[in-house]
């Protein structure tokens, strides 16, 4: 690879890691209320497209219904959200870094990230810093990171028995 598309890979991985970090901002800067109407569309949209019940139940029995996905959808935004951090992340380190050091520094980026994502949540009105939040989070980042190297490592294995 020439040293400017080199220059221009990192500058578009890093780029997108540090967009994706402050869309991670933005969801956490809102307030319960907030968070909870955007999980309530998530979880409405979900339903009405994968549950061919939903849209015939009673608005009561449709709450309970969310209600009861509410709290799984939002811990998989957690994991979700941090899991394309974690890709990003070590997509980014690894233009300049081999795999073996480039796997922990976006696992110490990530999980940095993640705690910092709880504190800030504990300064905003009706949210709280949960530690199982922070272990979602770290766990999505982890998958993440070791989804892309998996990769790496099955197109390396490739190259080789060529």
């Amino acid at each position: 690879m020439t040293d400017r598309r080199k220059i221009w890979l990192r500058l578009a991985l890093w780029a997108l890691a540090v967009a994706w970090m402050g869309l991670i901002f933005y969801f956490s800067t809102e307030d319960a209320e907030g968070s909870s109407a955007t999980s309530d569309l998530v979880v409405r949209w979900l339903l009405s497209t994968f549950d061919r019940s939903f849209s015939s139940l009673s608005p009561e029995a449709q709450l309970l219904r969310m209600e009861d996905w509410s709290f799984a959808v939002r811990k998989l935004a957690h994991f979700t959200l941090f899991a394309v951090l974690g890709l990003l992340a070590f997509a980014a380190f690894s233009v300049d870094l081999p795999p073996r050091r480039a796997f922990p520094a976006a696992l110490i980026l990530g999980g940095v990230r993640a705690v910092l994502d709880e504190v800030q949540q504990a300064f905003v009105p009706g949210r709280s810093c949960e530690l199982r939040d922070m272990g979602i989070d770290f766990a999505g980042v982890l998958l993440g990171a070791a989804f892309l190297l998996l990769i790496l490592y099955l197109i390396q294995r490739k190259k080789l028995k060529k």
